[in-house]
């Protein structure tokens, strides 16, 4: 009998499978942003100093089509990218080979349960934001910080739980459901009201391209929660930023449209602008609908 938590791995790897021939051609302003400012810091943050050889090992864990991994490799590591979809994956093999690198591995797995040896790797990267699908994200970040060697690095991105689709989405069911979040009155209210230093678990409509709608299951955080998690797995976190906090005055259903109009381009240009230079300080790297944090494991490398 499967357990609810096979359940939403099943369906979680059914929809990216299902999304796979559109992953890397999102037309939305929104994920254009969240790619472009993840591949920032991982330049900023995960640059090495010289070229080493043997190279050191970099996982990515929820690596989709291998976005995240193609800079790892540039940067010059030996990347093994997981996921649990399939489909996503022979993209990804595909793009880091043509890419000439042909030590990338990829390999079809389940964050929970990581098949690498304790303290293996240099870097892990988790964006996407991968954590927030996993039902035991706790067991996935223990599982990631095993594999990482003392002073090795960590990105991850996770679902922040305040940002304004808290509001957005009461004034959308207010409003019969125009903004197309797909929530009761009842449901929007409960996320508002739910215990402020706890996130909580949701269904996210998701419009895909084709103008098909799906509901995906997403974990909501904290900065406190997910600090208190990667604490207690020896995990530091030395950086954080929100990403999609300013921008998010704009309504997330409006901004994953393909081919937005022009004044909503101008916009959210303006507003991710702003965003990007003030999403390192506080209260706006705790605000957000992602949550990128660096960290590093405690100990020597």
């Amino acid at each position: 009998m499967k357990t609810d938590s096979n359940k939403q791995v099943e369906k979680v790897r059914d929809i990216f499978n299902e999304m796979s021939n559109e992953y890397d051609n999102l037309k939305d302003v929104w994920y254009r942003h969240s790619f472009g400012f993840i591949d920032q810091i991982l330049v900023r943050e995960f640059s090495l100093d010289s070229d080493k050889n043997p190279k050191p090992l970099a996982l990515d864990i929820g690596c989709g089509t291998g976005i995240q991994s193609l800079r790892l490799a540039a940067l010059g590591y030996k990347v093994i990218g997981m996921d649990i979809a399939e489909n996503l994956l022979q993209i990804a093999r595909a793009k880091l080979r043509n890419a000439n690198f042909p030590d990338a591995c990829f390999i079809r797995g389940n964050a929970e349960f990581l098949p690498f040896p304790d303290a293996c790797a240099e870097a892990i990267n988790c964006c996407g934001p991968a954590l927030s699908f996993v039902p035991d994200w706790k067991r996935a970040l223990r599982e990631m910080a095993r594999c990482l060697k003392p002073g090795g690095k960590l990105l991850l991105e996770i679902e922040g739980r305040w940002n304004f689709d808290l509001v957005w989405e009461i004034v959308n069911a207010i409003g019969f459901n125009f903004l197309g979040y797909d929530q009761s009155l009842k449901a929007s209210l409960g996320n508002l009201f739910h215990p402020w230093h706890k996130g909580y678990s949701t269904h996210y409509s998701f419009h895909l391209e084709s103008g098909e709608s799906v509901s995906m299951p997403l974990k909501l955080f904290t900065g406190r929660e997910i600090r208190k998690a990667m604490n207690i797995c020896q995990l530091v976190s030395d950086k954080r930023w929100g990403l999609h906090g300013m921008t998010n005055i704009i309504p997330s259903t409006i901004l994953h449209k393909p081919n937005p109009g022009h004044f909503t381009r101008g916009f959210f240009s303006i507003l991710s602008s702003v965003e990007r230079r003030v999403n390192h300080l506080w209260p706006f790297k705790s605000f957000g609908c992602s949550l990128l944090l660096c960290a590093h494991k405690e100990g020597n490398s």
